[in-house]
């Protein structure tokens, strides 16, 4: 019987039957997978299996649903903020939403750490602690942010551009298009990955946030709206 192990975090889980739960996991080698906690419940400790945990899973491989035989924490992460646990709950449902399953994602799974450990450190509002990941994440599933024809070396401190989800950033000529805006110094901050020095980052969210939306088929992303 083969018995492998991943480095993981729990994104998901739920109740199967009387005892037992079905985790999904972001992995390091495997992308995200489901694994069976067969009666977990009834063994001391499981309450420590919880989100924003690194662990060493153990686990036999099956078609349909692998089996875990065992599992350490590896970090807790314990300097987190309770805003910033809300803000991974967000991430989470991204991750359980866009990533495929078993599909090697490593970039996927280091980003994620990276979130933990920045998020476990930082003093960032969370507004900055959310973009950070949006923006990566973005990039990683192939939806960054995009500049249409914009020369991006003549953009206009003094200007204003808007988002075209169809094109990409365009100079506001128009007040029709005025509305979400995004002033030129803002978007040579965002392209020098100077986010600490972006002044209107909510309105980059929202162009974000609809980004999401539209990926998900025009439904929100629930947990956007916690915060």
């Amino acid at each position: 019987m083969k018995v492998l192990l991943e480095n993981s975090f729990i994104i998901h889980s739920r109740s199967y039957g009387e005892t037992s739960m079905i985790y999904q996991l972001l992995t390091r080698n495997k992308g995200l997978m489901s694994v069976l906690g067969k009666g977990i419940k009834s063994k001391k400790g499981y309450t420590n299996l919880k989100p924003f945990r690194e662990l060493k899973v153990s686990y036999i491989p099956k078609e349909r649903l692998s089996l875990m035989t065992n599992y350490e924490i590896t970090n807790d992460y314990k300097n987190i903020k309770n805003s910033s646990y809300l803000a991974g709950i967000y991430f989470n449902e991204l991750i359980y939403k866009f990533i495929p399953h078993h599909e090697p994602l490593q970039n996927i799974f280091s980003l994620y750490k990276d979130q933990m450990i920045y998020m476990a450190e930082t003093t960032d509002s969370i507004d900055l602690i959310f973009f950070n990941f949006e923006v990566l994440f973005l990039k990683e599933i192939g939806y960054e942010i995009t500049f249409g024809n914009i020369n991006k070396n003549l953009i206009n401190n003094n200007k204003n551009y808007f988002y075209d989800y169809e094109f990409g950033f365009k100079e506001v000529k128009q007040n029709i298009d005025s509305k979400n805006s995004i002033t030129g110094k803002d978007l040579i901050c965002y392209l020098k990955n100077n986010f600490n020095s972006i002044k209107n980052i909510k309105t980059f969210r929202i162009i974000i946030k609809n980004i999401f939306r539209r990926l998900n088929g025009g439904t929100k992303i629930k947990s956007y709206d916690l915060f």
